[in-house]
């Protein structure tokens, strides 16, 4: 159990790591693609993107932040890294709260008209409504995307720390 405790850090990092690479691909690659080939595409590729996103962010966001937080609350001799630690874990976990209480009525309302239209039915939104709700829903997830890029970076910091950690190329 104590080698397991003992790889909380790593597991977080690489956790974060991977959610802040997804969260940075889809804000800077994806979105600004589908928004170029127009709000009718864009509105019907959302939820396929949404959809897959939510399972990989979704998981990795607590492994990251839980394990970071348990790893922090481990930390002796330096109150810096005990709360460094916390603090990175503590942006990931705080995601979960973002994502339900300020993004999810986007997400939702985009989801569910998108799905509409693609069983042939006319959408709820006219184009202008449309093309607002995904620049909403893009400016919301660049949010998301900052925090766990803050968070990683931490995370890395803290790992640069460790006396005993030796980083090769």
């Amino acid at each position: 159990m104590s080698a397991v405790l003992d790889k909380l850090d790593l597991l977080a990092t690489v956790a974060a790591g991977l959610f802040a690479g997804s969260a940075l691909y889809v804000t800077v690659i994806e979105v600004p693609s589908a928004a170029d080939l127009g709000v009718e595409t864009h509105w019907k590729f959302f939820p396929f993107m949404y959809d897959r996103a939510f399972v990989v962010l979704g998981a990795l966001g607590p492994i990251a932040g839980l394990s970071a937080i348990a790893h922090g609350t481990r930390v002796v001799g330096s109150a810096f890294d005990r709360n460094l630690w916390i603090a990175a874990g503590s942006a990931f976990v705080a995601l979960w709260p973002y994502t339900l209480g300020i993004m999810l009525s986007t997400n939702n309302t985009i989801s569910k008209d998108s799905k509409l239209v693609s069983q042939g039915q006319t959408s709820q939104f006219d184009l202008v409504q449309r093309k607002t709700l995904l620049q909403k829903w893009a400016c919301l997830h660049s949010g998301r995307t900052a925090i766990s890029v803050i968070g990683f970076g931490a995370m890395i910091y803290g790992l640069s720390r460790h006396s005993s950690l030796l980083l090769k190329w």
